[in-house]
Formats: C-alpha cells, sequence, structure tokens
C-alpha cells in the first residue's frame, strides 16, 4: 500500500464505496444528509467536492478623477502707439505789461473854498533879433556848479623801508630769542599786506670747517621754529622758504636768521 500512488488510492475508495452502496444500500440512504451529497466513509475526496462560493466584488469608492493643472496663458505684449507729429506753431507775441491804475482815494466833502485867480506864467522870452549892422551876441549858458571833489584816500602805512629783517639767536641756542616777538610782528604785518609776497628765511651758525655739518643742522632747527610761530599767527607754510646756510661769511652775526621779502 505504500508503493501506490495516489491515483491507485482513489480507485480503491471509489470500488470499496461501489461494494459497499451495493451490499447496504439503505444503511447509505439513512446516513447521508438531506440536501448534500453522498460522503464517503473515508471522508471528502475530489469527486464529492463542491466548489466554494465566489464571494461578490467589494463596492470600491470611485476615486476621484484626477485635475489637470491649468494651462498657462503668457500675456501678449501691447505695442506702443506711435509719437504724436509735432508741428510748429505761430510765434505769439508777448503780452503786453499793462499798468494798473488804482482808484483815487475818496475823501470826504468839504466846505466850498473861494476861488483864487490864477496867474499864468510869463512865456519865456526869445531873444531879440539883432540890430542891423551889429554882430551877433553868442547865447548865454548857465554851468552848475561842480561838486566839491572827495577827500583823497589816506596814505598807506609806511613799510619799513628795509627788505631784510635779522633776528639774532644766543651761540647754540634752538629756541626763539626774547626779542624775536616784535620781528614776528612785522613780519607778519608785511605778509598780510601783500597777497604776493613771500618769505625767505636764510639761517646760519657759528662754527669751524670741521662742524659745518653741525652747524647747518643747527641752522635748520631755528628757521623751522621761527617758521612755526609764523603759521600760528594765520601765514600759510608754502609762503615761507627755509634755507640752512650753516656757516657764514659775511660780516652779521654768525648766529642769525636774515627774513628776505619777495614779490612785494
Amino acid at each position: 500500500m505504500g508503493r501506490w500512488g495516489h491515483a491507485d488510492r482513489k480507485h480503491l475508495a471509489a470500488a470499496a464505496l461501489c461494494a459497499v452502496w451495493t451490499l447496504f444500500p439503505a444503511a447509505l440512504s439513512a446516513a447521508a444528509p438531506a440536501n448534500g451529497p453522498a460522503l464517503s466513509p473515508a471522508g471528502l475526496t475530489l469527486e464529492n467536492a463542491v466548489p466554494l462560493s465566489v464571494p461578490p466584488r467589494p463596492n470600491l469608492r470611485t476615486p476621484p478623477p484626477v485635475k489637470a493643472p491649468p494651462r498657462l496663458v503668457l500675456p501678449q505684449p501691447l505695442e506702443a502707439p506711435p509719437p504724436p507729429a509735432l508741428t510748429e506753431g505761430p510765434v505769439q507775441p508777448a503780452p503786453r505789461a499793462t499798468a494798473r491804475t488804482e482808484p483815487a482815494p475818496r475823501t470826504a466833502p468839504t466846505a466850498a473854498q473861494p476861488q483864487q485867480p490864477t496867474t499864468q506864467a510869463p512865456a519865456a522870452q526869445t531873444p531879440a533879433a539883432p540890430a542891423p549892422g551889429q554882430p551877433p551876441t553868442a547865447p548865454r549858458t548857465d554851468t552848475a556848479a561842480l561838486p566839491p571833489p572827495p577827500d583823497a584816500a589816506p596814505p598807506a602805512a609806511n613799510l619799513p623801508p628795509s627788505s631784510v629783517l635779522s633776528l639774532v639767536f644766543p651761540v647754540g641756542a634752538t629756541n626763539l630769542p626774547d626779542a624775536a616777538d616784535a620781528v614776528v610782528d612785522r613780519i607778519v604785518e608785511r605778509l598780510r599786506a601783500s597777497d604776493t609776497a613771500r618769505l625767505q628765511l636764510r639761517s646760519y651758525a657759528s662754527g669751524t670747517a670741521d662742524t659745518a655739518r653741525e652747524a647747518r643742522q643747527l641752522a635748520l632747527a631755528r628757521a623751522l621754529a621761527l617758521r612755526e610761530r609764523l603759521t600760528a599767527f594765520g601765514i600759510r607754510s608754502t609762503r615761507v622758504d627755509v634755507r640752512a646756510l650753516g656757516l657764514d661769511d659775511g660780516d652779521g652775526p654768525p648766529d642769525r636768521i636774515d627774513a628776505v621779502f619777495l614779490n612785494e
């Protein structure tokens, strides 16, 4: 039995069922259900199997229709109207300015005044004709008196006749001495009197041939100190030239600054 196949077992079961039906038909009829097919004692087989009913199709909700996106409509560009044609009109005369007359103010009535006799001005006398045989005389002309001439402008302040102002320093000193205030005032006065005037500071210092370099450095320091004092009074530094000469071969004091005025 173990070696039989599935088909052989079905044939054997069918043969056994036929034999039992032949021998005991009444018993099988009583044991069989009223509304169902006859079942073999072995159970349900492929021959007596009844297919189950197919369940109904579920009622699914109809999906909403898919809306298409709105169609893109590009705006149409508007055409600009053509420019109007310009025509030159007739030239209109300028309106004349009319004088606006104001009404005379009303005055209160006054009592009647006696009329005064009006006198006529004497007529202009015409020159009499010259007698025959006499030369004609020249017409008489009257001239008005001329106004007196205006007062002459006061003379300008007399500037120092010298174009060079000297400032003497102590030996080896770089600071301005006490006498520098008077010299600075005179320099500022002359520079303010002329816008084109320039100043040249020629600075000297004492020393020997071996110390010529130190003398020039000392002279430069003195000239820069004087120019700084002048700028404090409102003089532009561009109007002041500095020349550090150092040793002096002249007859003047060896330690000094000569302020030379140019373009006065």
